[in-house]
């Protein structure tokens, strides 16, 4: 596998300083979790102020113990991370990484041909491929060289964002994430891994991007906070935040994943999230295809993701709207109808119950066609103990199919079709496997199953309560992917 890369250095502006336990996962699988342990903690509550300091929303998530086996949010120092990602990539026997190079052409979407330029010697050369995936950001030269539009779902907001590293000093800051609803500057706070904050601040109608990136400018507006004495400010940029989602997201053998296909405003912190779950799920679709599997197993990349995605964004507009407003008789109206929530004991919300799961593509589905209850959430991963320690279920499982089974049978039968899928099994018993906080067992109970079947992504493909469910299950997984 080639990855291209425009850049030779790590991006140095402030972009994206959230993710979920998903993605943290996915890290754990590439094997980079260990390396990430300094630049990562876990994201803290966020809570929404009006003006006069009344609290609008709270935002939290789940305690321990963790369903996914690690915490639902965290923080990150993008910089380290892009660090971490590359030394991975340049480790790996099956990864060719060229940085300094860009994509100049694209032919032949069905068979692609790539035309690069070394922006450095600028030697120009020509490379045919078996699949193109363009993760070239928001201006992405394969969405245009594909002539893909994006749908619009209207919002346009220019923000300041500001990186901050405090000195030794205590200062007096929140120790909780803040959104600032007020009408006359709209603006956030971030608390971030070690001594890192960041601030991020709406321009206003009128305000440019110079005028308001302007060292003395930006003092100003932090000037609430701290002092220069007392903090560096590492890094700073404007950005004008989207709600786009890309029309088609393949054609012939040529794919877009994250920014290019998709622009999330960032007040959920789902930019990078939703691109590094793009990955997670075309990844192994395309190796499947590789050794394989028939194509059409690629369409159902944009078939689960598109949607999804499409709701993530609607979800995260809408919120942006809610802080963004800033005509003071509407925002008025706004709090008030927010502090009524909150005196109602309705004003907190954990943002992970805010996220669907998928709905269409390769998930197992009941009678009546729709899909089962658990199929398209993200599987849970407990804690098991090997040997005399508990580790996490993912650095067993390996990366392809997997069957969960508590307390459940499996026919002869079952085994010998589970074999031909490739599927892995675990057994959690008392002669099997063992969990730690009964997180697997939970959720098993609340979806009514004893058998969960995942996906190379760990997305659950279906659940059967007996072993004639697991055959039907095996059916549909046979259906699916279409190898008969």
């Amino acid at each position: 596998m080639l990855g291209i890369d425009a850049r030779e250095s790590i991006y140095a502006l402030p972009r994206a300083i959230g993710m979920d336990h998903e993605v943290m996962r996915v890290f754990q699988n590439i094997g980079v979790a260990d390396d990430l342990a300094g630049v990562v903690a876990e994201y803290r509550d966020s809570v929404y102020r009006a003006a006069d300091g009344a609290l609008l929303r709270h935002f939290t998530s789940p305690p321990p113990p963790y369903r996914l086996g690690w915490p639902a949010y965290l923080t990150f120092i993008q910089p380290e991370l892009e660090k971490t990602l590359r030394a991975k990539a340049n480790a790996c026997e099956c990864i060719m990484l060229r940085t300094g190079v860009e994509a100049i052409g694209l032919t032949r979407p069905v068979a692609p041909r790539l035309t690069l330029r070394d922006t450095s010697t600028g030697e120009i050369a020509a490379l045919d491929a078996r699949f193109v995936v363009g993760c070239d950001g928001g201006a992405s030269f394969v969405r245009r060289s594909l002539e893909i539009k994006f749908e619009d779902l209207i919002f346009d907001q220019p923000w300041l964002v500001v990186d901050v590293i405090l000195g030794d000093a205590a200062i007096d800051l929140p120790e909780t994430n803040v959104q600032y609803c007020h009408p006359a500057r709209p603006h956030t706070f971030v608390v971030c891994p070690g001594r890192l904050r960041r601030w991020e601040f709406m321009l206003l109608p009128g305000e440019t991007a110079d005028e308001v990136n302007r060292p003395e400018r930006v003092w100003t507006l932090l000037s609430p906070w701290i002092k220069p004495s007392e903090a560096e400010i590492w890094r700073s940029a404007t950005y004008r935040f989207h709600a786009l989602v890309a029309e088609k997201w393949r054609v012939g053998n040529v794919f877009l994943a994250g920014d290019a296909c998709h622009m999330t405003p960032p007040f959920l912190a789902q930019g990078m999230v939703q691109g590094i779950k793009d990955a997670a799920n075309l990844g192994w679709k395309l190796a499947y295809v590789l050794k394989g599997a028939p194509d059409a197993l690629l369409d159902s990349y944009e078939q689960e993701r598109r949607p999804l995605v499409h709701k993530v964004i609607s979800i995260t507009k809408e919120l942006g709207e809610v802080i963004c407003e800033i005509d003071e008789e509407k925002a008025k109206t706004r709090d008030e109808k927010l502090k009524s929530l909150v005196l109602q004991g309705k004003g907190t919300q954990v943002r992970q119950e805010l996220f669907p799961p998928i709905c269409e593509g390769l998930i197992a589905r009941n009678a009546a066609g729709e899909p089962m209850p658990g199929a398209g959430e993200c599987c849970p991963q407990p804690h098991v103990r090997v040997d005399d320690r508990w580790v996490r279920l993912d650095d067993l499982a390996g990366s392809g199919f997997a069957l969960l089974t508590c307390g459940f049978t499996i026919s002869q039968s079952n085994r010998e079709r589970g074999n031909q899928f490739g599927i892995i099994v675990h057994e959690f018993s008392a002669e099997g496997l063992t969990e730690e906080d009964g997180v697997l067992g939970d959720w098993l109970s609340s979806v009514n199953a004893r058998a969960v079947l995942i996906r190379p992504d760990h997305v659950v493909f279906g659940v059967a309560f007996d072993d004639e469910g697991l055959g039907e299950l095996f059916e549909q997984l046979e259906q699916g992917l279409r190898l008969l």
